[in-house]
């Protein structure tokens, strides 16, 4: 019997193991990135867990949250609720650049100022995500559609979460629909809502490690340039807008974020964010999922999750001082 390679990994990757998945090739192996660098839990990170954990208490809200220093270790993770299924909104563009530099000869990228890809990852594009979608499912030689493939690639980077549909007026692939991903049910404050196009804060934080240590371990030149270029489109600021996390931290991130206005999903306001900061040497990665809750909670709630991250870098200094 052929073992699927792509199938999802039942148990925390170490660093070595993630290294080696890696090094098989441009994907010929799930990019997984769900490795521990630690044996336990530190009492420092004890202590900021459950700072966030009251944070997140009576809240619709999740959370994965990693640190990874420069020898690209993991240093720490915090999750919560971080299995909860939610509304990923716009977060999932992140990985569309991925998924086109990965498809696409070199030769033949256009991510520049004005190109489908950059409105996309930069602007957040609606029609144009659909655009990206169709173009690099041309590519593919699978039976299936464009929001099919991109799924099926998103579970190559141990994502399971993906798109029901992406049928945005005026996109090119509305009418267009995989039924692996239908309906799903959230519960809200005691209230179970419909929802579809879901994912959890696991799912992004397992796609933005692959994106901040994946070119470090990869054997593949593809799986490096491809790493790399993502990383370098989705630096790129918005002129004129800041996502929540940009808010809270100004200094600049990595990242994606999504948001829907509370008529848009039965479940109310969904504000969502995913991206990488750099702060004293280390990344860290926040990947956050909220609905029904308000804009001025989850900037105070986030700006929690950055006192966080303050809070560990400034006992690192006094470790190694």
């Amino acid at each position: 019997m052929r073992v699927n390679p792509f199938q999802r990994h039942t148990k925390l990757l170490s660093r070595r193991q993630f290294i080696g998945l890696l090094g098989a090739g441009a994907l010929a192996r799930p990019l997984t990135a769900a490795g521990l660098d630690w044996d336990a839990e530190t009492p420092l990170v004890r202590q900021m867990r459950e700072t966030l954990e009251s944070a997140f208490a009576g809240r619709t809200m999740a959370l994965d949250f990693r640190g990874i220093n420069a020898a690209m270790d993991e240093e720490f993770r915090i999750q919560i609720n971080s299995d909860d299924i939610y509304p990923v909104a716009s977060c999932f563009k992140a990985f569309l650049p991925l998924y086109y530099y990965l498809n696409t000869p070199p030769a033949a990228w256009q991510d520049g100022d004005g190109t489908p890809l950059y409105s996309t990852a930069v602007f957040s594009n609606n029609v144009e995500t659909g655009t990206v979608l169709l173009d690099v499912a041309s590519r593919l030689r699978r039976d299936a559609n464009a929001v099919e493939k991109f799924n099926n690639f998103l579970r190559r980077l141990d994502i399971q979460g993906g798109l029901y549909t992406w049928d945005w007026p005026g996109t090119p692939t509305a009418g267009l629909f995989d039924t692996r991903y239908g309906e799903q049910q959230m519960t809200v404050r005691g209230v179970a809502y419909p929802v579809i196009n879901t994912f959890t804060a696991a799912d992004l934080g397992r796609g933005y490690d692959i994106l901040t240590r994946g070119d470090t371990f990869a054997v593949s030149a593809t799986v490096r340039d491809a790493i790399r270029a993502t990383r370098a489109i989705l630096s790129i600021p918005a002129p004129d807008y800041q996502s929540p996390i940009e808010r809270v931290f100004p200094a600049g991130y990595m990242g994606k974020d999504g948001v829907l206005p509370s008529g848009d999903v039965a479940v109310g306001r969904v504000v969502d964010d995913a991206g990488v900061i750099q702060f004293n040497g280390r990344s860290y990665l926040i990947a956050f999922l909220s609905a029904g809750e308000s804009e001025t909670v989850v900037l105070d709630v986030l700006r929690q999750v950055i006192a966080q991250v303050e809070v560990y870098a400034a006992r690192s200094l006094e470790d190694t001082d």
